[in-house]
């Protein structure tokens, strides 16, 4: 079989759904995350086509020489057979080594998913399954549903209606077992079929690692697998620096996030506190900070123009990047209850943004926990606590206007947020001239302005959208820039159009694209890399452009 190429339409960190190009021959064009379904006859021709090779994957540890002559050669393939006898270490090595190489090739797991194991298989980069393991429970009597694997003997009803379980559960225990196994093997793969359609959509919508946290927990293997994974950074140049999605904090799991490690690895680089003067006040539900009911009153009660930092779990936010993703648009449980280790995590980071900082005076405004973060994460700062209790009673308030009544310092806020957004976003600072320099709208549909309008606040993606000023310094600087081949592109331009890339672009990523007669600004579907290696796909979907 000659496979064409895989063409990648759309990412969420090594999870990718990408359409698979083969010969005529074998029906030509297959969707991934693909399940091939052993039961049926239409994967035949492809899987007769690979190379299965004489040892599995697992000996190419401990015996490269043999591995070399006796594993799979399949040219089109990744082929990792005989997962199931490695542990958990070894497995996510495998996946991470994967990750690094860059291979275009999709990545092939026989006999090894089923639909527990499915989700975290996808998010470490896995395209193509297969229903082998279900069927072979199967035959042992194992009921698959999306959570859990139920002895059919000891099920009182059928928790599922699929064709092959409508007649229920007396019907499917009085027929021979070989039938019994049958109809059991295609529910399980039915089961299969609707958890990757599930998963898709996940991706499509960047809610994945959402989804996959929530599903881990349930067998601490997987839950382990997924913990050694974030902890080698595995695809970590593939996760996306901003998303549509809410990211929801809701495990120990969370604290290792992708997303979040790339939150203080960006802000920790470029925060600039102007003032001499920190206030550090208690997160809220709403997001952005400011639109907060509880934010509103402190600023409508005492007059803020100093540094602030907003301390929540596990993220910690100078106010200048609460319009930066994830700050914008979280969640994450709240009870009033601190652990320990949520306290060491928050505190460390907190400690870290105010030593950038030459702060004269500190003022915390907070209460319970946060107050806990603040004692251990500045236990030799002189920090004036201001509240009673509740940060919003009389009392409180009149503490914290008093706190801070001589420390009207000069601080324009909303410049400050897109100074630190720029170089958040971009790694380089943009000066514009103060004479021409302007913002407006309302908070926090924000445009920084010149002669022309130079950006605006996204609140969709937490990131800022940008125009010909911005996107013409990005080319001339060398950064987020994208030089195409020498065509007008109308709505999409594919990585065969690509021909450099800034190799720090992450998908979602606001990029500028050019060539010697266009500019233009457009979202990143595939990451630097990706879109100068692959030979199709999506690399950037237009949003504006500007004949040069």
């Amino acid at each position: 079989m000659v496979l064409s190429m895989l063409l990648i339409e759309k990412r969420d960190g090594l999870a990718r759904i990408a359409r698979l190009k083969v010969n005529d021959e074998f029906d030509g064009e297959f969707e991934t995350p693909l399940l091939i379904d052993f039961l049926r006859d239409e994967f035949v021709k492809i899987v007769n086509s690979m190379d299965f090779g004489l040892a599995p994957y697992p000996i190419k540890e401990l015996d490269f020489g043999r591995y070399k002559i006796l594993g799979s050669k399949d040219k089109n393939f990744v082929i990792l057979t005989g997962l199931k006898a490695l542990q958990s270490k070894k497995l996510v090595e495998v996946f991470c080594n994967l990750s690094n190489q860059d291979s275009p090739k999709p990545i092939y797991t026989p006999a090894f998913a089923d639909p527990i194991n499915l989700p975290l298989l996808i998010y470490l980069g896995v395209d193509i399954v297969d229903n082998i393991i279900p069927i072979i429970e199967a035959y042992k009597g194992s009921y698959y549903t999306n959570e859990a694997k139920l002895d059919v003997k000891t099920l009182k009803e059928l928790p599922c209606n699929c064709p092959f379980c409508r007649e229920g559960i007396e019907k499917l225990k009085e027929v021979e077992y070989a039938e019994r196994s049958r109809l059991i093997a295609l529910h399980n793969t039915e089961v299969m079929r609707s958890q990757m359609k599930l998963i898709k959509e996940m991706i499509w919508g960047e809610n994945f690692r959402n989804f996959v946290e929530a599903r881990i927990k349930l067998i601490p293997d997987l839950t382990v697998i997924l913990r050694l994974a974030d902890e080698k950074n595995c695809g970590y140049k593939f996760h996306s620096a901003f998303k549509k999605s809410r990211v929801y904090f809701n495990t120990i799991e969370s604290f290792n996030r992708p997303e979040l490690k790339l939150f203080f690895e960006r802000a920790f680089k470029v925060y600039k506190p102007q003032t001499k003067t920190l206030l550090i006040l208690p997160c809220t539900a709403k997001k952005p900070y400011l639109l907060s009911k509880t934010h509103s009153i402190i600023r409508a009660k005492c007059k803020i123009r100093v540094n602030e930092i907003i301390v929540s779990s596990p993220l910690v936010v100078p106010r200048e990047f609460e319009l930066v993703y994830p700050a914008i648009n979280y969640d994450t449980p709240v009870t009033g209850h601190w652990s320990g280790e949520e306290i060491a995590f928050v505190a460390e980071k907190l400690r870290r943004f105010v030593e950038k900082g030459n702060f004269e005076k500190v003022v915390a405004h907070v209460d319970g926990g946060y107050k806990r973060v603040v004692e251990r994460a500045l236990k030799d700062y002189d920090v004036e606590f201001t509240s009673d209790g509740n940060v919003l009673s009389n009392t409180s308030l009149s503490n914290l206007r008093r706190a801070l009544e001589d420390r009207n310092e000069k601080f324009d806020l909303y410049n400050a947020m897109f100074e630190h957004m720029v170089e958040y976003q971009f790694g380089i600072e943009l000066t514009l001239e103060s004479r021409s320099k302007r913002i407006k709208g309302k908070y926090p549909n924000l445009e920084l302005l010149s002669d022309e309008r130079v950006a605006r606040v996204d609140t969709i993606y937490g990131i800022l959208d940008i125009y010909y000023p911005l996107a013409r310094f990005l080319v001339e600087s060398n950064v987020y820039s994208v030089k195409i081949a020498e065509f007008e592109p109308k709505g999409t331009i594919f990585a065969v159009g690509v021909e450099e890339a800034d190799s720090n672009i992450r998908p979602n990523d606001v990029v500028a694209f050019y060539n010697d007669r266009i500019l233009g600004v457009g979202r990143a579907y595939m990451s630097g890399e990706e879109m100068v290696k692959a030979k199709g796909g999506v690399a950037i979907v237009v949003k504006r452009k500007w004949a040069e």
